[in-house]
């Protein structure tokens, strides 16, 4: 029997793509940046602290329960959370 957890990193639950001067929100379970990336910011609300502005280089993928973020400069594709 297949897992959330599992049917997350499949990308079962779907996908939002993000670019230049975006905002997506909704519930997302990961954040991959497919191009060096620069995120205006991200609201994550069990994040300890500040998530940082520093960019990001391709092939980061970032993990939480993030449920907005917006894209300064670059592509990020970003992974539904399942329900």
């Amino acid at each position: 029997m297949t897992n959330n957890i599992d049917k997350q990193s499949f990308g079962r639950a779907g996908a939002v793509y993000a670019t230049d001067g975006q905002t997506k929100t909704g519930n997302f379970c990961a954040l991959q940046f497919l191009t060096a990336t620069t995120l205006a910011s991200v609201t994550w609300p069990q994040l300890e602290g500040t998530f940082p502005t520093a960019q990001l280089s391709a092939g980061t993928v970032i993990y939480g329960n993030i449920t907005a973020f917006e894209v300064t400069t670059g592509d990020v594709l970003a992974y539904k959370a399942s329900s």
